[in-house]
């Protein structure tokens, strides 16, 4: 993500409707046709600096914050609307196309990695760092061919 787009996209999502953290990842998600999905360490952050700059506004009920665009939010928008058209064109030129089933791969990949690593023995993280040194190489190998 470019810096300043995940605020951005943010607050175009927001702009449609009010919705909590989660929900805002998957609207950002349908955006991209699923070829970029924010992550909550993303996310969440950016929705507590949105909010400190009252950006936004969270009402908090139920376990969840609902989260909703407000006037300087609109107009912080509207003022950075070029860096948000870079922003989805920069991710509209890499998530569609060929391109796609191998960046959904790769970040299936990456999620299967990340929450299965806490309850990894250090003998199964050894073996899987084996396994993706080696899927590396032949990768590397592949993408070097004439």
């Amino acid at each position: 993500m470019r810096r300043g787009g995940a605020k951005l996209l943010i607050l175009k999502t927001l702009s449609s409707r009010p919705m909590h953290g989660y929900e805002v990842s998957k609207e950002i998600s349908a955006l991209f046709n699923g070829g970029y999905e924010p992550s909550p360490g993303v996310i969440y952050p950016t929705l507590q600096w949105l909010e400190d700059q009252d950006f936004i506004a969270g009402t908090r009920g139920g376990g969840k914050t609902v989260y909703k665009i407000t006037a300087p939010g609109k107009d912080f928008l509207e003022m950075n609307r070029r860096d948000l058209d870079a922003a989805v064109r920069f991710f509209d030129g890499r998530s569609g196309g060929d391109a796609f089933p191998l960046r959904r791969s790769a970040a299936r990949l990456e999620r299967t990695i990340l929450i299965s690593l806490p309850e990894m023995s250090e003998e199964r993280r050894t073996e899987v760092a084996r396994v993706l040194d080696d899927a590396t190489e032949r990768i590397t190998k592949l993408v070097n061919q004439p």
